[in-house]
């Protein structure tokens, strides 16, 4: 049976992929590399930025500036205290959970705090994140998901995540949790769910209204 909730944050918590995706744009034009906000998206979205500054450093075969994350980080809280916004319906359904879910991130743990704290929802998780700093591999590899299910003292096989992405997706099906995927926040919802189950999702939704008889059939 399911003991424990496990809520990616970005793209399921706060409608902040597209932000991420602007700020990454923007950063990048910086240093002289040209890049469009879908191909950002199609390419980094759910892995760690450490993850997509390597990828690019390949790319362009260079290294880019040690500063490039303290960069982001700035950039990024600007646009996070401008347009940041909950996913809709996610608050109804974070109210009305009978047990303390937690939260699972590829992101810097002081951004997932950012967020919840301007969108009003750190209360509902008081503290139970996880981020990849705390693990050796962030997603697609499991560890984010097994610690996060070691802190809450409960087999990964108890645990079900609520993830948006393929690299997430993917990490909570390789730690042995079960897994919804989210199109909410995709632009190509429908596609973007066949991938997610591809990837180990058992079912797939697109309204966060729809979350809570998905967990009642679970």
């Amino acid at each position: 049976m399911i003991q424990h909730i496990i809520f990616d944050c970005d793209g399921v918590l706060v409608d902040s992929e597209p932000l991420s995706m602007r700020a990454d744009v923007e950063l990048l034009a910086r240093h002289g590399i040209a890049i469009t906000a879908a191909e950002a998206h199609k390419r980094f979205v759910g892995l760690t930025f450490e993850a997509m500054q390597a990828r690019i450093e390949h790319d362009i075969g260079r290294k880019l500036p040690p500063t490039l994350r303290t960069e982001k980080d700035q950039l990024l809280l600007e646009l996070y205290q401008q347009h940041l916004q909950e996913v809709p319906g996610v608050r109804a359904v974070l109210a009305g959970l009978a047990g303390r879910p937690a939260i699972a991130s590829n992101s810097p743990r002081d951004r997932v705090v950012v967020a919840l704290a301007l969108t009003g929802l750190q209360d509902f998780f008081d503290g139970r994140i996880t981020t990849y700093e705390e693990v050796r591999d962030g997603k697609p590899a499991p560890d984010i998901y097994l610690r996060a299910a070691e802190k809450a003292g409960v087999a990964p096989r108890d645990c079900l995540v609520i993830e948006d992405s393929v690299t997430g997706v993917t990490a909570a099906f390789r730690a042995g949790c079960r897994v919804i995927g989210f199109t909410g926040t995709h632009p190509h919802g429908l596609q973007h769910g066949g991938a997610l189950k591809a990837a180990g999702a058992r079912a797939v939704f697109h309204d966060m209204a729809a979350l809570p008889p998905l967990l009642k059939g679970l």
